[in-house]
Formats: C-alpha cells, sequence, structure tokens
C-alpha cells in the first residue's frame, strides 16, 4: 500500500493568508500543506513570533492538516554579508517549522552562475558548508533540510543535487525532487530520474508546463496532464520505488495569476490526476 501523501502549495493560493489558505487546501482534500515563507508569502521568518507560530499550529491542528514543507527563499551563501544573513534566517526557518511540526525545510542549492569575480570551486565550497551549519542546527530539532532541483542554483540536475548532498554529508540533508526542472536540466529524464536521485529524495513539487523553446526557455503553466512534462512515467516510478513522502502541487498562481485558474479548480484537478496515475 502506498504511503505518499498529498500537500497543497500556498503559491497556488497567493491571496490568501495562512490561515484561508489552510482552509482552502484542506477543502480541496489535501492531506497537507506546503508554505511560502518570504516577506510576500503566507508567513515571513523575520517578522512572525513564536507565539503566531503556535496560533498557526493550533489552527491547522483543529482543521485536520499537517505541514508538509516550509519553502524558503534564502541562498546566497557567497557575499560575506548575504551569506550570514542567509545561515540566520535558515536557522530561523528551522525553529518555525519545529513549532508547526513540520518535518522539511526548502533550500536552494546556492546560486548559478557564481557571481563576477567567484569561482565555481569556491561558490560551491561555501554553499556546502552553508548548507552544513544550518543542516547540523536543523538536527537538533529533528528537521530535515531539502535542496531543490531547481533553476538558478548549483542543483538543476539529480546529478548535481547528489553531489552537492553528498559533500555536505550530513544524515538530514536530502533532495526536494522537483522534476519539471530536471528535466529541463537534459541529464537525466523519466524513470532514469527518479531511480538515481531514489535514496535522497525526501520531498517532491509537480507542476506542468507547455514548453516552447528550452533556449532560451520559453514555458506557460498548465494544469497537470497538459503539458509536456514526463509527469506519467515519474510518478508511476515514484511509487516503483517505494517512495514515502509527499507529493506537492506546486500549482503556480502566484507566478503565473493569468494562466491558470483559481486554486479550487486547478488543484483539485492536479490531485485527481495524480492520484488517478497511481491508482493505474
Amino acid at each position: 500500500m502506498s504511503k505518499i501523501k498529498f500537500s497543497g502549495h500556498t503559491m497556488g493560493t497567493p491571496q490568501c493568508n495562512i490561515y484561508e489558505a489552510m482552509k482552502v487546501i484542506k477543502d480541496i482534500g489535501y492531506d497537507g500543506i506546503e508554505v511560502r515563507v518570504a516577506p510576500d508569502g503566507q508567513i515571513n521568518s523575520e517578522k512572525i513570533s513564536n507565539s503566531e507560530s503556535k496560533d498557526i499550529y493550533k489552527s491547522a491542528r483543529k482543521i485536520g492538516i499537517e505541514f508538509s514543507c516550509l519553502s524558503s527563499y534564502y541562498k546566497d551563501f557567497i557575499n560575506k554579508e548575504a551569506r550570514t544573513h542567509t545561515i540566520l534566517n535558515l536557522k530561523r526557518v528551522v525553529e518555525i517549522a519545529d513549532i508547526l511540526k513540520c518535518p522539511n525545510i526548502r533550500v536552494y542549492g546556492g546560486i548559478d552562475p557564481s557571481p563576477p569575480g567567484v569561482w565555481f570551486v569556491e561558490n560551491w565550497e561555501k554553499t556546502v558548508s552553508g548548507i552544513r551549519e544550518v543542516a547540523k542546527y536543523a538536527a537538533t530539532f529533528g528537521i530535515k533540510v531539502c535542496i531543490e532541483t531547481h533553476i538558478g542554483s548549483l542543483t538543476m540536475s539529480v546529478r548535481d543535487t547528489i553531489r552537492l548532498i553528498d559533500d555536505i554529508g550530513m544524515n538530514n540533508v536530502g533532495m526536494l525532487f522537483d522534476y519539471a526542472w530536471v528535466e529541463l536540466a537534459g541529464i537525466e529524464k523519466g524513470k532514469e530520474a527518479v531511480r538515481k536521485a531514489s535514496k535522497y529524495i525526501y520531498h517532491c513539487h509537480i507542476k506542468d508546463w507547455k514548453i516552447f523553446s528550452k533556449k532560451p526557455l520559453q514555458k506557460k503553466a498548465c494544469l497537470m496532464g497538459e503539458g509536456d512534462i514526463q509527469w506519467k512515467e515519474v510518478i508511476k516510478e515514484l511509487k516503483n520505488i517505494g517512495y514515502i513522502g509527499y507529493i506537492s502541487d506546486e500549482y503556480e498562481k502566484f507566478w503565473s495569476p493569468h494562466e491558470l485558474p483559481d486554486a479550487k479548480e486547478g488543484m483539485k484537478h492536479n490531485l485527481k490526476w495524480v492520484k488517478n496515475i497511481l491508482r493505474e
């Protein structure tokens, strides 16, 4: 029996505060919620108090929804001042996750390309040491650090993400498997990508795009199953490898407000579509 659970990302409910988003996502039928942690997200880690975090957790328990992941946007481990800010705030995200009983935080795998005047090896080493420091702190709370496969980072492909995770060398550091970006990276595709990533995956994102051009990248957000990403093969393979964790619908309404229908329609479609693929 599959132990895969499903969460909705607050990227899909940009007009909602955290309390409204929890209700919308629960009503659609998701088991959990993934939260944008940013100044314009449902949680601002630089302003929220422990008391406010506890109130959010109590509300989530009352309506019966779990937190699957807190998705932060801090990623500069290179510039001295920015690095200090990044590490301190990622540690604060860990503390909030602990209060919310959220098992995962999302962390970008640094910055790519490297800033002017910074060699790749320096970029890589500072990213490794920075995430390692955050991971050591997270380990004291039992929180996992999930490095996302994402454009603009050192970890767009499965290959590069695994290398970074291995270099960090912490048991609570794994992969946020965002397959759409992996496919565009062009190093691994479909079943191969899932199999190579399998023992590293802590959390998964889904989203679909219609791809018009890869270089330069031109794409359009769409509902699951209506785009060009090899999702059927990937989702079936996640089940085949025995993936245990959340598949989180990163419904990109925040970035594509005019391309996607309201969450109550679009995210409901996506949840039904993914569940049907897993039943096949």
